[in-house]
């Protein structure tokens, strides 16, 4: 799986480190890193939560995941 390009720049433009971030959502920081290194695919609870805080939809940080979803 490559990296999720999307995700990054999303937490990059959000200006708070992976660590504030995944205590946020509840996420334990090498979890979220491996979401963004696209080792580990997120859960839906995951996409929502991180959705939320970056203020992005879940199918902008994860396209893959909705199509799919279709």
């Amino acid at each position: 799986m490559p990296k999720n390009i999307a995700l990054k720049i999303a937490i990059i433009e959000s200006r708070l480190s992976q660590v504030d971030i995944a205590e946020a959502v509840d996420l334990h920081e090498s979890r979220l890193s491996q979401i963004v290194n696209g080792r580990r695919a997120p859960n839906d609870v995951e996409r929502k939560a991180l959705a939320r805080i970056l203020k992005r939809k879940p199918a902008d940080l994860f396209p893959e995941s909705e199509a799919v979803a279709s």
